[in-house]
Protein backbone atom coordinates (compact mmCIF):
# COMPACT_ATOMS: atom_id res chain seq x y z
CA UNK A 1 0.00 0.00 0.00
CA UNK A 2 1.33 3.41 -1.18
CA UNK A 3 2.28 5.95 2.00
CA UNK A 4 -0.08 8.34 0.77
CA UNK A 5 -3.13 6.21 0.57
CA UNK A 6 -2.44 4.98 3.95
CA UNK A 7 -2.02 8.64 5.42
CA UNK A 8 -5.52 9.16 4.09
CA UNK A 9 -6.98 6.47 5.46
CA UNK A 10 -5.91 7.03 8.95
CA UNK A 11 -7.32 10.74 8.02
CA UNK A 12 -10.39 10.01 6.37
CA UNK A 13 -12.83 7.47 8.46
CA UNK A 14 -14.23 5.58 5.17
CA UNK A 15 -13.20 1.58 4.11
CA UNK A 16 -10.15 1.13 2.44
CA UNK A 17 -11.26 -0.51 -0.84
CA UNK A 18 -13.37 2.52 -1.77
CA UNK A 19 -10.30 4.92 -1.04
CA UNK A 20 -7.80 2.72 -2.91
CA UNK A 21 -9.95 2.42 -5.61
CA UNK A 22 -11.19 6.40 -5.74
CA UNK A 23 -7.32 7.45 -5.67
CA UNK A 24 -6.65 5.02 -8.77
CA UNK A 25 -9.72 6.74 -10.58
CA UNK A 26 -8.39 10.37 -9.77
CA UNK A 27 -4.99 9.71 -10.31
CA UNK A 28 -5.32 8.21 -13.43
CA UNK A 29 -7.54 11.13 -14.53
CA UNK A 30 -4.69 13.36 -13.13
CA UNK A 31 -2.01 11.46 -15.54
CA UNK A 32 -4.03 11.42 -18.55
CA UNK A 33 -5.19 15.44 -18.59
CA UNK A 34 -1.11 15.39 -18.56
CA UNK A 35 -0.68 12.86 -21.10
CA UNK A 36 -2.95 14.50 -23.34
CA UNK A 37 -0.72 18.08 -22.73
CA UNK A 38 -2.09 20.59 -19.53
CA UNK A 39 0.12 21.22 -17.04
CA UNK A 40 -0.16 23.29 -13.76
CA UNK A 41 2.54 25.16 -13.83
CA UNK A 42 1.22 28.63 -13.83
CA UNK A 43 -2.34 29.21 -12.61
CA UNK A 44 -3.94 29.74 -16.26
CA UNK A 45 -3.03 26.70 -16.88
CA UNK A 46 -3.82 25.17 -13.86
CA UNK A 47 -7.50 25.90 -14.55
CA UNK A 48 -7.39 24.67 -17.96
CA UNK A 49 -6.53 21.47 -16.41
CA UNK A 50 -8.56 21.76 -13.48
CA UNK A 51 -11.73 22.02 -15.57
CA UNK A 52 -11.15 19.41 -17.41
CA UNK A 53 -10.10 17.08 -14.53
CA UNK A 54 -13.83 18.10 -12.57
CA UNK A 55 -16.01 17.51 -16.22
CA UNK A 56 -13.99 13.97 -16.75
CA UNK A 57 -14.47 13.09 -12.60
CA UNK A 58 -18.30 14.94 -12.55
CA UNK A 59 -19.23 12.01 -15.46
CA UNK A 60 -17.43 9.46 -13.87
CA UNK A 61 -18.88 10.10 -10.21
CA UNK A 62 -22.13 10.10 -12.11
CA UNK A 63 -21.89 6.29 -13.07
CA UNK A 64 -19.98 5.25 -10.16
CA UNK A 65 -22.36 6.76 -7.46
CA UNK A 66 -19.21 8.78 -5.93
CA UNK A 67 -17.95 12.27 -5.18
CA UNK A 68 -14.53 12.44 -7.57
CA UNK A 69 -12.89 16.01 -6.95
CA UNK A 70 -9.55 16.88 -9.00
CA UNK A 71 -6.01 15.80 -7.64
CA UNK A 72 -4.87 19.56 -8.00
CA UNK A 73 -8.02 20.91 -6.23
CA UNK A 74 -7.35 24.13 -4.43
CA UNK A 75 -3.61 24.16 -6.08
CA UNK A 76 -3.78 28.22 -6.79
Amino acid sequence: MSLVIGNLQQVIPIRRTPLRKNMEIVTATHGLCHLLGFTHSSEAEWQKMYGQEKLVLEELSRHTGTRLQPLSRGLY
